[in-house]
């Protein structure tokens, strides 16, 4: 085999899923890359990687952006709310994604305008991609 793909559903929960991943991944031989399947969100990456997950793919972070939901470095915010209306900051003032402010994807997800989609799928697809290279190079440092 190339690598080992683990997943799908993995337990009740992701605690379940962490003791799951604990037992199995060191039964795996080390030379070989560990993919685990439908997990993506930021707080299950975090967890998984140091357990020996090489990779990992969903589908959640662009499902999650077309819902309302945007990641950010504080957790994740809903941007249909009203506090989010006048706010001209950006989604998340320490990950740079896209150039548009909290205020106007508030506009664009309440008026139901299709670019919303696409401008919120690729904030969330870019914050994962920043938090990937933080663990990436936190690994070249022996830091994870």
């Amino acid at each position: 085999f190339d690598g080992f793909a683990i997943g799908g559903s993995l337990g009740q929960d992701r605690a379940e899923m962490l003791d799951l991943l604990d037992y199995l991944v060191p039964l795996l031989p080390a030379d070989k890359p560990n993919h685990l399947l439908g997990i993506a969100d930021d707080e299950s990456a975090a967890k998984v990687v140091p357990l020996g997950v090489d990779t990992f793919d969903s589908c959640n972070p662009t499902r999650l952006a077309r819902h309302g939901t945007l990641y950010t470095s504080a957790g994740p915010i809903r941007i249909a709310q009203r506090r989010h209306e006048d706010d001209h900051g950006p989604v998340d003032p320490s990950v740079e994604t896209i150039p548009h402010s909290r205020a106007y994807l508030h506009h664009l997800f309440r008026q139901h305008e299709p670019n919303y989609v696409t401008l919120a799928s690729v904030h969330n697809i870019a914050f994962m991609q920043a938090m990937t290279k933080r663990m990436r190079e936190q690994i070249l440092r022996d830091e994870l």
